[in-house]
């Protein structure tokens, strides 16, 4: 039975996965359990098959070549607007060193095999997902599924965290020179949240302004002054929502020349003054 709401979708029918091939996902993440039988899917770079207990995280935008299920397929499918997923990747961003060990992981290990336990929540999260989408729908309910989404999404980045390992235990495989300095970014964007100009973050790595943006660009599909931006207005957003300063307090925390710049600045990027923001978040 497929059930959904403009941001959370949950299937377990056959015919609501892609049957077409070439196919490219929407601005949406998918979590894929397969419960019995198998699913094999042909990626842009690689084959994965699903079997008894896998799960997959397909990210946004992924190009599907081709996808066969087998007869016997059994199979739970969460599919959330990609905002939720991004917002708690940047809640990690914010919290821990480990954010691009997670995000690299999902981009190279898609496909991962759960134990008896995480079988048993992925079973009650479709169930309590499933109630909660036949309910009578209000905005209570609409905030109550995406909290229900958002906690299924940390419980894989919690396993992600089991996999890992304690982070005094972790190897890290050979990175390119492009990994590296891309890595080197997103570290100084966690510890210099008040700068916004590619220049000063070029400076600190030793590259180009041109050269870094290049670099996110290949990494990520965001050039630098993107990453820039989505990091400042999600530590706006996070700083209206959970403190009590005044708009004024928060544009010199960020080092804004003054409110008025500030303002122009969250409207640009939000299409929300900041009052409106903090309102509507």
């Amino acid at each position: 039975m497929a059930q959904k709401t403009d941001n959370v979708f949950l299937t377990n029918l056959i015919e609501d996965l892609p049957v077409k091939d070439n196919y490219r996902l929407g601005d949406t993440t998918s979590l894929i359990y397969c419960k019995h039988g198998s699913l094999t899917i042909e990626l842009e770079q690689r084959t994965v098959k699903l079997e008894a207990s896998d799960m997959m995280i397909c990210m946004p935008r992924t190009l599907i070549r081709s996808l066969r299920a087998s007869s016997d397929l059994k199979f739970y499918m969460l599919r959330v607007k990609s905002q939720i997923f991004d917002d708690i990747f940047m809640e990690c961003f914010r919290m821990e060193p480990r954010w691009w060990e997670k995000q690299n992981f999902v981009q190279t290990n898609p496909v991962m095999h759960l134990g008896k336990y995480q079988q048993q929540l992925v079973e009650s999260y479709y169930q309590f997902l499933s109630v909660n989408l036949i309910s009578t729908m209000s905005v209570y309910r609409r905030h109550i599924l995406q909290a229900i989404a958002r906690a299924a999404v940390l419980e894989v980045l919690n396993y992600m965290e089991e996999v890992l390992g304690p982070q005094d235990e972790v190897r890290e495989d050979p990175v390119s020179q492009g990994d590296f300095v891309f890595r080197q970014f997103l570290q100084l964007l966690q510890e210099y949240k008040q700068e916004r100009e590619v220049q000063f973050f070029a400076e600190k790595i030793g590259l180009s302004p041109k050269y870094l943006s290049e670099v996110c660009k290949q990494r990520s599909g965001k050039s630098a002054s993107e990453w820039i931006a989505e990091v400042t207005v999600n530590e706006i957003t996070h700083m209206l929502t959970t403190t009590n300063m005044s708009i004024k307090e928060i544009a010199y925390r960020l080092n804004f020349p003054n409110s008025s710049f500030f303002c122009q600045y969250v409207k640009k990027h939000t299409g929300l003054s900041p009052v409106q923001l903090r309102r509507k978040v």
